[in-house]
This record gives C-alpha cells, sequence and structure tokens, in this order.
C-alpha cells in the first residue's frame, strides 16, 4: 500500500487604505510544500500471532483444524 502526503505553509501579508472612494491594496504571499510517499506491506496473520501464509507442507497443520463450533450436516 502507498499514498503520498503533502505539508504546505502558507504566509500572507495585506495592507490597503480608503479614502471615500479612492482606495488602494497590496497583497503579497509565500507558499512552500513537501510532499511525502510512504508505503507499507500488510501481512495477515492468524488470531493466535502465526504466519497465515504457510511456506512449507511441513508447517501445515495436519486435518482440518478446529471444528467446535462448525454446525454438523
Amino acid at each position: 500500500m502507498e499514498f503520498e502526503v503533502e505539508l504546505r505553509a502558507d504566509a500572507k501579508a495585506k495592507a490597503g487604505f480608503k479614502l471615500w472612494a479612492v482606495g488602494a491594496e497590496t497583497e503579497a504571499g509565500l507558499s512552500r510544500g513537501r510532499t511525502h510517499r510512504v508505503s507499507f506491506t500488510l501481512t495477515p496473520k492468524r488470531p493466535d500471532g502465526g504466519d497465515l501464509l504457510v511456506s512449507s507442507a511441513q508447517e501445515r497443520p495436519e486435518g482440518p483444524g478446529d471444528v467446535s463450533g462448525r454446525i454438523p450436516d
């Protein structure tokens, strides 16, 4: 999974005056940003904390496992 995060800092200054119907205004700004890429891998685990994906046949449990909560046919 991968996503990007942008951190941005903006600064703005504004000044002006008004006199009857005549006015003047000025504005200045500065913007700075950085983009960071974050990536990670999710690995599925069994409820007991073991690996869900078994790499060799020797690590596989024999039989169907715990069937105590199964509804009989």
